[in-house]
């Protein structure tokens, strides 16, 4: 952390306060450290590095307030600080953009009277040993693409991060944040004969503990065998699906923006308490969020918007009880900000392997991308791997096709599993952080049709 230019920085912010330039600021400053390894397989079943590098990087993003003419209001900008350009002239830049950014005023997160409590969210190895780090993951890789049959490896990727985030506001407001990240992605191909497809998939997570790498060589060997083998899905209007926990958390992401007052400010659909999602004979509903679980993508001592986290119930027995009411757009709507956050927390349900025997049902194993209408609550997506299960247990590969549904729908009369999994997924560059502890499956009865052969 360049802690000399925060510095300097911090102090020109606080004289702009002082002299009635600025009402207010935030400052996001953050250092990243990153391990990156490159593998190639010249005899399809090692693993062979050809570029190990260290990547460093440093960002500060900086969100400026000036006073308004229009009463009420106030002008805002945000842009990214560079530490080799003077920082008056940066202000100045920031100043100007914000005369031309006007919005409805707000009170910016203060120090709470009460002691954020301590969350554990960086896993203390990739910390300080990424190179150990590094040396484990590669012996698991080998040790479990060892035992996968018939196929060969083409390439690898590796990357061990490491971020510290700290964040100040001109209302005294400072704490930092430490996460770390991994990521590991392989693409490989059929073992014999002509090899013209690739499988190329990827995996993340935030503990060396966490990151599956048995499991993850096992699916994409999976995908390997069906290869040019597997049958599309047949057209059905009714389906029975069975879902895992990455789409399920998904899902119940696009479902928390509806419980988000900003959709109300922005007059999107939203639910509001005493609102009834799903129901049924089947299993209920219980959604709540935990800022708190060691490790977890979406722990943290604070919100977003620096206000201190708390855990909550959203939904109990599919009524919802409570909404999250940020600082900002909860002030703007009247309401008392409550620092809801954290990850997704699901009660379990009554799903077991005992339950499906003698059912019919497609059970999809990976989507190709699953896309979801947080307005709407519909998605759809191709399957980029799945079964076909009958009713008498026999199982054949399904590939291709295009299966939809509604999610209002998809959860009355659903059964949810009783074997609790976890999906931990770090942010990407199209995609925002997923935290989630619950079922670990899905069983989806109604509001969803395939389009196949």
């Amino acid at each position: 952390m360049n802690q000399q230019f925060i510095d300097e920085v911090t102090a020109a912010l606080r004289t702009g306060v002082a002299s009635g330039t600025l009402t207010g600021w935030s400052l996001n400053a953050t250092a990243s450290r990153s391990l990156q390894r490159l593998y190639a397989s010249p005899d399809g079943a090692a693993l062979s590095c050809h570029q190990s590098r260290h990547v460093d990087g440093e960002d500060h993003k900086l969100s400026v307030y000036i006073p308004s003419a229009t009463e009420g209001m106030v002008g805002t900008s945000m842009i990214d600080l560079v530490t080799y350009l003077p920082i008056e002239d940066q202000l100045k830049n920031a100043i100007d953009l914000a005369a031309c950014g006007q919005n409805k005023a707000w009170k910016l997160a203060a120090p709470s009277a009460e002691k954020p409590i301590a969350v554990e969210t960086c896993d203390p190895d990739v910390r300080d040993d990424p190179e150990g780090v590094a040396a484990k993951i590669e012996a698991r890789f080998t040790a479990a693409f060892a035992a996968a049959e018939g196929c060969r490896l083409d390439s690898a990727e590796l990357f061990v991060n490491y971020i510290l985030s700290v964040q100040t506001n001109s209302e005294g407001l400072s704490y930092e944040t430490e996460l770390s990240e991994l990521y590991l992605e392989a693409a490989m191909e059929k073992g014999e004969g002509e090899n013209d497809k690739e499988v190329h998939e990827h995996t993340t997570s935030v503990t060396v503990a966490d990151l599956n790498v048995e499991r993850f060589i096992q699916d994409c060997a999976l995908q390997v065998a069906t290869l040019g083998e597997s049958q599309e899905p047949e057209t059905a209007d009714g389906a029975t699906i069975l879902i895992r926990k990455g789409a399920l958390s998904e899902m119940l992401a696009a479902l928390l923006e509806q419980l988000n007052c900003l959709n109300e400010y922005l007059k999107l659909p939203f639910m509001k308490t005493g609102d009834v999602f799903g129901g049924g004979a089947g299993d209920a509903l219980t959604l709540r969020l935990d800022p708190t679980i060691p490790c977890m993508v979406l722990s943290s001592a604070h919100a977003i918007d620096g206000l201190p986290a708390k855990g909550g119930t959203l939904i109990a027995d599919n009524t919802v009880t409570d909404r999250v009411i940020g600082n900002r757009f909860g002030q703007y709507l009247g309401l008392e900000p409550n620092g809801l956050s954290g990850n997704l927390i699901v009660a379990p349900g009554s799903l077991t392997e005992e339950t499906l025997q003698g059912r019919a049902y497609v059970e999809v194993i990976k989507f190709s991308s699953l896309l979801i209408d947080s307005r709407k609550l519909t998605w759809s997506s191709e399957i980029k791997l799945g079964r076909r299960v009958a009713a008498d247990g026999t199982a054949t590969l399904v590939k291709g096709g295009v299966v939809s549904g509604n999610l209002k729908d998809n959860f009355t009369d659903c059964q949810l599993s009783a074997t609790i999994g976890t999906v931990n997924v770090p942010k990407s560059s199209y995609a925002p952080p997923l935290g989630y502890r619950g079922p670990d499956a899905m069983l989806i009865t109604r509001g969803v049709s395939i389009a196949g052969k």
